[in-house]
């Protein structure tokens, strides 16, 4: 059966102002209250950030929903953020944000986002920002039911060390997994830097980024010529490709079809 359900999208987001508090339902809240059958695990790739630049997932102490609804109802940002377990960030490195973590990026930061083929985002703060959280903010499911999809666990630095892949186990020759391998129900990104050789991938579908210099990507007998900032989306039926060149590629790809079903 030919399947026409997207299972990957990407995006690249400047955040000149920063993003509101807020999180994204799992595939089990979706498939429960929205008879959809994925949530919105994400994944950022840093392309560039300020020095020092940070961003909020999860809380750092298990909360109560009795505390999170009151700073909703309230529009307490202050603590809301407060509350939030906090990283430094820097370009080159890479994060997963499991579905139902509430997050924030902080101001200024440019990242590839990799994402589960929905659109699903739950309001938890909107001070500031262009949107009245009341009325659109909660997926028409009312706060009542759609905060009951906040994972309100604590979460430890040793925590997100675990969802993040350093730039300096990214930065090397060769094509690199770029996320951790809880990512792989959901999507895989991978950095290629060719450097002195040809680096070749085998055939399926992928969407390629040319985030630095200039090179050739080759399929079949055919070359061309790429440089940064091209996009590039490849077919399965395409076949296997290579990149050779002072050249680095961002390669998004749909789930590892032999990882473990999604828990989320």
């Amino acid at each position: 059966m030919f399947r026409t359900e997207p299972r990957l999208r990407i995006g690249a987001d400047f955040l000149g102002q920063g993003l509101p508090v807020h999180l994204h339902p799992t595939r089990e809240f979706s498939r429960t209250h929205l008879g959809l059958a994925h949530g919105k695990t994400e994944a950022w790739y840093v392309l560039d950030a300020p020095e020092g630049a940070r961003v909020g997932v999860g809380f750092a102490e298990q909360m109560s929903a009795d505390h999170i609804r009151s700073w909703v109802m309230d529009r307490d940002s202050e603590a809301l953020l407060a509350a939030l377990r906090t990283r430094e960030v820097r370009p080159g490195d890479a994060m997963l944000v499991p579905a139902g973590l509430p997050h924030t990026v902080q101001a200024g930061v440019f990242v590839l986002e990799l994402q589960e083929p929905t659109d699903l985002s739950i309001l938890l703060e909107w001070e500031g920002f262009a949107v009245d959280g009341f009325k659109d903010g909660h997926l028409d499911l009312g706060f009542d039911m759609a905060l009951q999809a906040v994972d309100a666990s604590a979460v430890s630095d040793s925590d997100l060390d675990r969802l993040v892949v350093a730039r300096e186990d990214i930065e090397r020759e060769g094509l690199i997994t770029a996320l951790p391998a809880e990512a792989d129900p959901y999507f895989r990104l991978h950095r290629i830097a060719a450097g002195r050789t040809q680096t070749a991938v085998a055939a399926g579908f992928a969407i390629v980024l040319v985030t630095e210099g200039r090179g050739v990507l080759s399929l079949g007998d055919h070359g061309q010529q790429i440089a940064r900032g091209d996009a590039l989306l490849l077919p399965f039926a395409a076949g296997p490709w290579s990149i050779s060149g002072d050249v680095v590629a961002m390669v998004c790809r749909p789930p590892d079809p032999s990882a473990p079903e999604a828990t989320r």
